[in-house]
């Protein structure tokens, strides 16, 4: 087993504002190279740094970067699996942060009180005609506070589709219904169904619904205008052109009969304030905002060859720690109130990794720097990511047999 690496220094670029951690590495351990495409200027020549784990654990080992605006084609097999066969090797105590978490639901259950109580008090302000209860005030609460629970509702939705909110998948399909209520737009279910595709098939297009499409590569990822316009339409994008909608099935129908059955209540029992409230919620959520810097900072390549970063910035403490996905990823059967503590168990190989501090910081980077766009992820063909798995499930099974 090769030694543990020193205490982690952190330092930060001066370029872009992102913080990155360094470690000093193993004796007798490659350095691999892993370049920076921040640079001010797009023609200029990138630069490297060392700060990758060791051996298989690095996140690419072969890349061809195209001349043209396109995805970055590997030649390697999604990293994540590799990762966890190592890890778990390397520390069996990982396993033990398995399960679920019900606080979790808890919380929810406080977050859509207080949401559909915000949406109920700005009605009777606008009955009243009371200037706090204009449609500015409206959009200004929604931005400041709702996009923040609402975005909570989703973090929810997506921990529910990996069962980490409750014992059963049933119970976990009511928590992410309950989490959905006050989002207005009925995609608990349909995200369930199609998100694990994500992870199953991490950059394999037309099977990674995560992959922007080819009209947001090539007409929304190329000018600053673009990407702004795609921010302001990533709600549209995200449930709309992705495919999530597509041939709903049976769970699915039930979550658009109880949402909309919820939608119209509100509408009756409150008004039409209070939901155009809630929707404006979900708008900001998920379209301009900063929460919403994770849906780039995630697999966007912000740093080289890497294909998956974590941000560890104050945000986490209000996204179920949504900012842990390289963790996440690497385990999906932990829930996000654990995985800080799955971070610090394996901090040799988190710690070396680059990372953000700032969903604002990755969201202003990716809107300026004109060499990242939504060509910057990585894909790989069918047939290396099979090769890939069945030859991390061979030394999976190799490593288990000679404990």
């Amino acid at each position: 087993m090769a030694p543990r690496a020193g205490p982690p220094v952190a330092t930060r670029s001066k370029k872009n504002g992102l913080a990155r951690d360094f470690q000093h590495m193993p004796a007798g351990e490659p350095c691999p190279r892993l370049s920076i495409v921040l640079s001010r200027r797009p023609t200029a020549p990138p630069r490297f740094f060392c700060g990758a784990a060791a051996g298989p654990l690095t996140s690419v080992d072969r890349t061809r970067r195209p001349a043209h605006r396109d995805f970055v084609r590997s030649d390697a097999g999604e990293p994540h699996l590799r990762n966890r066969v190592t890890l778990l090797a390397r520390y069996p105590e990982i396993a033990k942060l398995f399960g679920h978490d019900v606080r979790t639901v808890y919380v929810t259950l406080a977050v859509v009180a207080a949401q559909f109580a915000v949406a109920a008090g700005f009605q009777s302000l606008s009955i009243r005609r009371s200037l706090f209860g204009s449609w500015w005030s409206v959009a200004i609460v929604a931005w400041a506070f709702g996009a923040f629970m609402n975005h909570w509702g989703g973090v929810v939705i997506h921990e529910a589709s990996h069962n980490l909110c409750a014992r059963t998948p049933t119970a976990n399909r009511w928590v992410a219904m309950l989490a959905n209520l006050p989002i207005g737009v009925p995609s608990a279910m349909s995200f369930r169904r199609h998100h694990l595709d994500h992870h199953r098939y991490l950059g394999i297009p037309g099977l990674d619904n995560d992959l922007p499409t080819r009209f947001e590569v090539d007409f929304l990822g190329r000018t600053g205008l673009g990407k702004i316009c795609w921010v302001l339409a990533y709600p549209f994008f995200g449930t709309l052109a992705r495919g999530y909608l597509r041939s709903p099935q049976g769970w699915e129908v039930v979550g658009f009969v109880v949402q909309m059955g919820v939608n119209a209540l509100v509408v009756i029992a409150l008004g039409w304030t209070a939901l155009g409230y809630l929707l404006l919620s979900t708008y900001f959520a998920y379209g301009p905002h900063p929460i919403a810097g994770h849906f780039v900072h995630e697999h966007y390549l912000l740093s080289g060859g890497q294909e998956t970063h974590s941000y560890y910035g104050l945000l986490n403490a209000i996204t179920l720690n949504m900012g842990y996905h390289n963790e996440h990823h690497d385990f999906v059967g932990v829930p996000g109130t654990r995985l800080p503590e799955l971070h610090r168990i394996a901090r040799s190989h988190y710690g070396l990794l680059a990372s953000h501090r700032s969903w604002a910081a990755v969201l202003w980077i990716f809107l300026r720097e004109r060499s990242i766009g939504h060509h910057s992820r990585i894909v790989r063909s069918l047939e290396v990511f099979r090769v890939a798995t069945d030859r991390e499930r061979t030394r999976s099974a190799l490593l288990r047999a000679s404990r």
